[in-house]
């Protein structure tokens, strides 16, 4: 099945996303001081918009990465990995100074659930990234980052069931979604994305909407900003296929023997690697191969090299 066929499918299905957690921020500093600390424009927040960013260190390597919805102008919805919310929270009380600002993990109060390759349109949606709305039960939202992706909804646990009856959808199992977000070539989880080592152009933020060059300062802005105005992103995350299932991470070796890349992420015989740009346009690099398995890189509609910003 290829990118076309999933995203076009109007089923309406969605998966609870167990692994997904999110923190309630709230008071009258709240935007100013995310502002200055996260690579998107918070002035662009609205019950109408939602946003795709991170948190990077001083040396611009990705530390959080995580959805920003704002349900009302003072009170802001972050979805982040579940196993690292805690620590989010720790590092932006450690930011907030005297900033007015309210950080509390919701604690089983939300549930993040997706609704992989849904039509934006069947849910009363723009179709562009990051278009969102209220519903009685929380925020709906087009996927900040590819509309392709589909739509993500934050639930009030106590009202999740009877939200998700109302939409008419099934339940379908979690791997549906990482599929779809692998084939795409979107890395979400640490293990995909190994805190404090990443960069943020190599992980192709620069086209997923979660860097604005335009905001001003922000932690980690000199060396995002030098790498994307030098055009020196020297390496890219790629979808791949795999010749038969790999556990990542692992190193990845092109015909001439030399290691060109890491394989970061799995599912089945579909996949994620990090690769050396300069290989992939020399036809004597070819095959690839991560531990005697061959796999095929491929360049997602969104991220090809001929399209403006690439």
């Amino acid at each position: 099945m290829d990118e076309r066929t999933m995203t076009g499918s109007e089923q309406r299905l969605h998966a609870r996303l167990a692994d997904r957690a999110v923190i309630e921020l709230s008071g009258p500093d709240l935007k100013d001081f995310l502002q200055g600390l996260v690579t998107v424009d918070i002035s662009a927040l609205s019950e109408k918009k939602s946003l795709w960013g991170a948190l990077l260190t001083p040396q611009g390597r990705i530390l959080f990465t995580f959805t920003l919805a704002a349900p009302e102008p003072d009170t802001l919805l972050l979805e982040t990995e579940a196993e690292r919310a805690e620590e989010l929270c720790q590092r932006l009380l450690l930011y907030r100074l005297r900033k007015k600002v309210t950080i509390r993990p919701a604690e089983g109060s939300w549930q993040v659930v997706v609704f992989p390759g849904a039509s934006p349109q069947a849910f009363d949606l723009a179709p562009e990234p990051g278009a969102s709305r209220k519903i009685p039960e929380g925020m709906l939202l087009v996927d900040p980052r590819l509309a392709e992706l589909g739509v993500r909804a934050l639930l009030r646990s106590e009202q999740a069931e009877a939200a998700l009856s109302r939409l008419e959808s099934a339940e379908t199992d979690p791997a549906a979604y990482h599929r779809l977000r692998l084939l795409f070539g979107v890395a979400e989880q640490s293990a995909e994305i190994p805190p404090g080592r990443c960069l943020p152009l190599e992980y192709n933020f620069d086209r997923l909407h979660a860097v604005d060059f335009r905001k001003g300062c922000f932690i980690g802005q000199e060396v995002t900003a030098r790498m994307h105005f030098r055009s020196a992103t020297k390496r890219r995350l790629l979808p791949v296929q795999l010749a038969a299932p790999l556990t990542p991470p692992k190193p990845v070796v092109c015909a001439r023997g030399r290691e060109i890349g890491e394989l970061r992420a799995a599912l089945a015989q579909t996949g994620l690697a990090l690769l050396r740009l300069d290989a992939l346009t020399d036809p004597a690099a070819l095959p690839l191969q991560a531990d005697t398995t061959e796999l095929a890189p491929s360049w997602p509609l969104w991220l090809r090299p001929d399209r403006p910003g690439s």
